[in-house]
């Protein structure tokens, strides 16, 4: 957290020094209070007319000062949120895509909500709370010593034992707020996962199994809030009981030198509101102050996701694509057991136009993730223009290629954004990917063309819409490679075809097709076929050679048609 302080550096130390003043006027309350008592005993009605004078400029200040300090250390704590929100989506965001396919969408959104909100409750406004309650503990410490010397050696002694207590529950509650922080996450986990499935909720009647899931993390989680609220409230009972002991010694003892003759009425009274301005804030710290080493955990998972804000170094070597992508005995595995994909030897040439078939779940989408950069942990090689992919910058590496998915995803926007992705392109292109893609009529029908809101991951639109406007996402970009996954299943078989027959013949584009749409007259005019089987490419060659032979492929082919 520090380096948010030093960020913030001057509107901190400007929020310090009005919590002082403000801190200051209010523990002179019980010197003014001491002297209206006095001047009341003595009967002095000069020196009280003065008084109220002096106390109504005072109050007038003081409230102006509590209203300031108030301001800038909510604007201290907005200002630190918004950087630590900012910083942890930059992080997030910025994971290449291997190492953030390794927790839930909904743990990064849990950390930047949940973590990020209990880092406010529980360290920013505990943080400045204590600085403020620390300058009225001191200042009033120093009034009471004016007062009484002896007053003030006794309540140092109930504040030893005032210290003690609560700081030995400060371990279990770091431990139980870390606790609430994982459940927190499971929660969201498994809320996204609900709502996600709605639909299929619905159509098979899982209401009441849904309801029963969602109650149990829903009482684990509050279980586990109420384990941390329970330490908390344990830690505030011993504060509030302990600082009451302070209060009954000032009392007790200032009631005994008044009957000695040591001390004035106005005294007791001053004593009073100094012992109670002791008392409060140390309540106030010593609950605090074990909130704020709670959050420990937190801070270091929100400090670990930061790290990945900070843009690493590039490496020396640029990918390139002047000739090919080659890989040499690839494999590679999801969970370090099983072999998703084994001993793959293939070349992509620039320019040309590949098909990759097989049955579902014969790793045909991830050989093209492989060699679209997505992973980095296989085994063999893959070469980009003759350089190894570990030498080369990661997201370098991926700006190589356009893939267009079975499952589309839609931003929340117009169509326009959806194809452009804020980025500027001139009108003629756009009108160009819009034909190339068969969205022209779509787009002609629509009361506010591209403009048109496509609603919550395209939720306005039909399948096969989303695609047209996957494609021409892809084709806008223009990158030399452009891979269809599934790309065009979701639209009808003659726009379909009309739109990979328009990508085959580009010349400049390299086509990877993954498909179960076998056309011969569209698998003509690829230039090879890889036919893959068990995470093996069995067979790789033309359409003519290895439907004309006794091949896996053409019983395949065959077995399809």
């Amino acid at each position: 957290m520090s380096i948010y302080i030093r960020k913030n550096k001057l509107l901190f130390i400007l929020t310090i020094l009005t919590s002082i003043i403000a801190s200051l006027g209010y523990v002179f309350m019980a010197v003014l209070l001491q002297q209206l008592l006095d001047i009341a005993i003595d009967k002095n009605f000069q020196q009280f007319l003065r008084l109220v004078v002096f106390s109504i400029i005072y109050f007038v200040v003081l409230g102006f000062s509590l209203y300031l300090q108030s301001l800038l250390s909510k604007k201290a704590i907005c200002k630190i949120m918004l950087q630590i929100r900012s910083d942890v989506f930059r992080g997030i965001i910025n994971h290449n895509i291997e190492n953030y396919e390794k927790k839930n969408t909904a743990d990064y959104i849990s950390v930047v909500t949940n973590d990020v909100k209990m880092l406010e409750d529980n360290f920013l406004l505990p943080l400045f709370e204590v600085i403020q309650y620390t300058v009225i503990f001191i200042s009033s410490f120093v009034l009471m010593i004016y007062f009484d010397i002896i007053v003030t050696i006794c309540v140092v002694a109930a504040i030893a034992v005032m210290i003690l207590v609560p700081s030995l529950l400060g371990g279990t509650l770091e431990k139980k707020q870390n606790m609430f922080s994982s459940k927190l996450a499971d929660f969201t986990v498994n809320l996204k996962d609900i709502l996600s499935g709605f639909e299929i909720i619905k159509s098979y009647s899982m209401v009441k199994s849904v309801i029963q899931r969602f109650d149990k993390v829903n009482t684990e989680t509050i279980n586990s809030k109420y384990s941390v609220d329970k330490l908390l409230a344990l830690n505030e009972g011993l504060s509030a009981f302990l600082a009451l002991m302070v209060q009954i010694v000032v009392l007790f003892l200032s009631a005994y030198f008044i009957i000695t003759g040591r001390i004035t009425v106005g005294t007791l009274l001053g004593m009073v509101q100094v012992s109670s301005n002791l008392a409060n804030p140390l309540i106030m710290i010593f609950t605090n102050v074990p909130k704020m080493k709670s959050v420990r955990p937190i801070v270091e998972k929100l400090k670990n996701m930061s790290k990945h804000s900070l843009t690493p170094p590039k490496k020396e070597n640029i990918a390139t694509y002047q000739s090919h992508i080659s890989a040499k005995d690839l494999s590679f595995s999801y969970d370090g057991k099983k072999e998703a994909l084994s001993g793959i030897d293939c070349l992509i040439e620039k320019g040309k136009k590949y098909v990759i078939v097989g049955k579902s779940g014969c790793g045909k989408s991830t050989l093209i993730k492989l060699l679209s950069g997505y992973y980095s942990t296989y085994t063999g090689e893959i070469l980009y223009d003759d350089t190894e992919y570990h030498m080369l910058d990661k997201d370098n590496v991926v700006q190589l290629s356009s893939i267009i998915h079975q499952n589309i995803y839609m931003f929340d926007e117009t169509i326009y954004d959806n194809i452009c992705l804020h980025e500027h392109y001139p009108e003629e292109r756009i009108e160009k990917v819009i034909a190339d893609s068969g969205l022209t009529e779509f787009i002609s029908e629509l009361p506010t063309g591209l403009q048109y809101q496509v609603g919550e991951n395209g939720s306005n639109l039909s399948g096969g819409q989303k695609q047209r406007i996957a494609v021409a996402r892809a084709l806008i970009r223009n990158k030399p490679i452009l891979i269809l996954d599934e790309g065009t299943s979701a639209i009808d078989m003659q726009t379909a075809y009309d739109i990979e027959n328009r990508l085959l013949k580009m010349e400049d584009l390299t086509l990877i097709t993954i498909t179960h749409h076998l056309e011969p007259n569209l698998l003509d005019k690829y230039d090879e076929i890889f036919y893959m089987q068990n995470g093996c490419i069995k067979e790789k060659g033309c359409f003519k050679h290895l439907i004309n032979t006794a091949s896996c492929f053409s019983e395949y082919f065959h077995l399809k048609k």
